[in-house]
């Protein structure tokens, strides 16, 4: 299937690894010229390089905190000069609060919520240029079950679920679409269910046979999914919550 992505301009916030990254390498591998931003900066300049060495889109990336609003904004505002245009936003960036405490809360707030907010009033210019406009954000089965932690985490991913919606009903008219994909546990080197899988054996093991196909996703996988949904072969998805956790959630949305 032709996702239509040759030749589209994206932007994605927290790239350089994990499903962002995964992602990215996707896309560019399309024919879309890929933006992407990170707080390491040595992180994104290993991303870009790699871009660039496999594929042929006109790629850029930059280090930003995205707690930060004028950073954020800043990045976008680049990112869009450098690719001259945007088709595609995708925020996979999150505070990943684990604790519950306010400082944990605030930092959700402002990278999960906040830079999705900031970023997108930054790009609808761009995005009403563009024929094939689309904004996913990158969200969590969390938003919708509880995994026994009492933290922000999936308290902020349902806030965009319900900005998602917004967005696709304001701006549907200008061509551009709003979705969010929620994973749920997804396995790749370096990530947090690496982590666990070495530190937690045990558990890793349980959670993988509470899964119906046996085993946690990949970062390939996701990225085919939010490459799917964001590109226009995925044009009618709008205003839509996308479970992507291979039926580990037994619930119906």
């Amino acid at each position: 299937m032709d996702l239509g992505l040759n030749g589209k301009r994206a932007i994605i916030l927290g790239g350089s690894r994990g499903i962002g990254w995964y992602t990215a390498k996707l896309l560019a591998a399309e024919g879309c010229s890929v933006a992407l931003c990170a707080r390491d900066a040595d992180g994104v300049n290993q991303a870009i390089e790699a871009l660039r060495k496999d594929t042929a889109g006109n790629h850029f990336g930059a280090a930003a905190n995205l707690a930060d609003g004028e950073a954020t904004r800043g990045f976008v505002s680049k990112a869009i000069a450098e690719l001259g245009g945007l088709d595609l936003l995708i925020h996979n960036a999150s505070g990943f609060d684990s604790i519950g405490d306010e400082e944990g809360w605030a930092r959700s707030f402002q990278v999960d919520v906040m830079a999705g907010v900031r970023a997108v009033e930054q790009a609808l210019p761009a995005l009403k240029e563009s024929d094939a406009a689309s904004i996913t954000f990158i969200g969590s089965m969390a938003s919708k079950y509880y995994f026994r932690r009492r933290n922000s985490y999936g308290a902020a991913k349902a806030a965009m679920r319900a900005y998602a919606n917004e967005l696709a009903q304001n701006f549907g008219r200008d061509g551009i679409r709003c979705n969010v994909v929620s994973p749920g546990a997804v396995h790749f080197p370096g990530g947090s269910w690496d982590n666990v899988k070495n530190a937690q054996p045990d558990f890793y093991r349980n959670v993988e046979k509470a899964i119906p196909l046996g085993r946690l996703g990949t970062g390939e996988e996701l990225a085919r999914i939010i490459g799917f949904v964001a590109s226009p072969a995925g044009l009618w998805i709008n205003s839509t919550h996308i479970a992507a956790d291979g039926g580990q959630v037994a619930a119906v949305d």
